[in-house]
């Protein structure tokens, strides 16, 4: 008797659905996952540039026997002959050969300097920000120039929008809320009068209890990219992770009273770098008059663990 044997080519209706039923569940539980290593590796990423960028510092420091200096001479434009921190410590930062064709003393507008002021820096920046690195509506100066994630703390004393004012009772620029040019941490902007000299002698808070530098997200903040010295210190008299809308582009400076805070990318927190050297994920959740303690390199509050 003849035999017929039946050959099966294609899954039947049901078991294409089960096994995309399968497929999906397997994606909602891989795809997140992947996500969050991700984001750990970033999170790894950007703590090491921070602790670079914390060690330059005092790396700076051991050849200078200051901490790196900012300032700018009152201009504020493309004609202004100040410069940033974060183009001090570029030779400590693998950028030697970036710092040697800065003018020094040469405006912004020079060419040579402008074509620097446009070089993105990867130590510069946390790989969780999706920016390319380059980025225009800055202050103070209109058109594209090279941001950067991670500023140097001006402290915590503060007299510009809603938590202001902050003064410190003691130490440098005790009872003055100017917390740009006065600052009572580590750098100052120095807009006005010059930079403000920090020795390791001078931070009487414990150097590994006060912060040297923490994040920034320049979406958030105009005054962010690392070689304009108005754009390359944060306070922490406004909370972590604090932030308002920009005003529309091109509007305006934005609401950078508010925005000049330190702001990081990661969930829950932020990375600070101390002045020790070593670094440090913070929670947003800190109390204000810890973290702000924290700012100040002279207000009598060693001690206090974050």
């Amino acid at each position: 008797m003849a035999r017929f044997i039946r050959n099966r080519s294609a899954f039947t209706l049901i078991e294409l659905l089960v096994v995309f039923a399968v497929v999906a569940v397997l994606a909602a539980l891989i795809v997140p996952a992947v996500q969050r290593a991700r984001e750990t590796a970033r999170r790894v990423q950007c703590i090491t540039n921070v602790k670079q960028i914390a060690l330059a510092m005092q790396a700076y420091h051991d050849v200078h026997r200051v901490f790196p200096l900012n300032y700018g001479n009152g201009v504020y434009d493309v004609f202004d002959r100040g410069a940033s921190w974060m183009q001090m410590i570029l030779p400590m930062v693998g950028q030697d050969n970036l710092y040697k064709q800065i003018q020094w003393g040469a405006p912004l507008a020079a060419p040579a300097n402008t074509a620097v002021a446009r070089t993105p820096i990867a130590v510069y920046l946390c790989p969780s920000d999706p920016t390319s690195g380059l980025m225009d509506f800055r202050a103070n100066v209109p058109g594209v120039w090279a941001v950067n994630n991670y500023k140097a703390c001006a402290g915590s004393n503060w007299k510009w929008g809603t938590f202001s004012p902050v003064v410190s009772l003691a130490g440098r620029n005790a009872n003055d809320p100017d917390g740009l040019d006065h600052c009572n941490g580590l750098v100052c902007r120095g807009g006005a009068n010059g930079p403000t000299v920090s020795r390791m002698s001078d931070i009487t808070d414990g150097t590994t209890q006060t912060f040297a530098l923490g994040e920034a997200v320049p979406m958030w903040s105009r005054h962010t990219w690392w070689y304009w010295f108005n754009s390359t210190t944060g306070t922490c008299a406004i909370p972590l992770n604090y932030k308002t809308e920009l005003d529309p582009p091109g509007s305006g400076e934005g609401d950078w009273w508010h925005n000049y805070s330190f702001l990081s990318r990661h969930d829950g927190g932020g990375h600070f770098g101390m002045v020790d050297g070593c670094a440090k994920f913070v929670s947003d959740k800190i109390s204000l008059t810890i973290y702000r303690r924290h700012g100040t390199i002279q207000g009598s509050d060693v001690g206090e663990g974050l």
